[in-house]
């Protein structure tokens, strides 16, 4: 993810934040797992006013091989590989999208959820691109495609998933989120070295029956 494109999330981030703070209520009894180092700093900076020598903690969950040297400077962060991560720990999850292969976003979002605590709350922050032509051929991983095509992220769900999943809500869903569960937020704005910036925002709550 490039630097612009993380001051972008986080910007977005700190908006949903600031308004729902109180109801995700992170203290610094917290354990947050968050999809890249840049989140985690961010929310070691905006946990200021609750933070402990202990915590919260913030785990990055790397869907590579983790390098614990990318969190060496914030305290209480750790980095574990996404598919080593303990069922039902974390009390919080935090996701940025930013038009990345849906097949790392549906393995996210699966790990999300397996590792949050019942009653466990998961912001997932995706910033808005339209399917258009751009003046120049891109990769795949910026969201452009061969041809100087830009792809949404809903389009590009819809093409692999051969239509079963036309948005990042029904991804939600196929990762396990209970329908009623999942909160879709008016879509968030912001400006980020003038740049015009809009995202889908979702709070999400994992759901368990048994402790109800």
């Amino acid at each position: 993810m490039s630097t612009s494109t993380s001051q972008q999330i986080l910007a977005i981030l700190h908006s949903v934040l600031s308004e729902f703070g109180s109801r995700l209520n992170i203290h610094g009894g917290s354990k947050v797992l968050v999809s890249d180092t840049s989140l985690a700093q961010a929310l070691y900076e905006l946990t200021e006013p609750v933070r402990t020598p202990f915590g919260p903690t913030l785990t990055v969950a790397s869907q590579e091989q983790p390098d614990a040297s990318q969190v060496s400077h914030i305290p209480n962060a750790t980095v574990l590989a996404a598919d080593k991560l303990a069922m039902d720990h974390y009390t919080h999850a935090v996701f940025g999208v930013s038009g990345e292969d849906p097949k790392y976003i549906f393995g996210g979002i699966k790990h999300t959820i397996y590792a949050l605590q019942p009653k466990g709350y998961a912001v997932i922050v995706a910033l808005k691109q339209e399917t258009k032509k751009v003046g120049s051929a891109g990769s795949a991983a910026d969201g452009e495609g061969e041809g100087g095509f830009q792809v949404s992220l809903d389009d590009k769900m819809k093409y692999q998933s051969k239509g079963r999943i036309n948005n990042l809500e029904d991804a939600l869903y196929y990762a396990g989120f209970e329908r009623g569960r999942v909160k879709k937020l008016e879509d968030k704005k912001a400006v980020v070295d003038g740049v015009d910036v809009e995202a889908q925002v979702f709070l999400a709550m994992k759901w368990d029956q048994l402790t109800a």
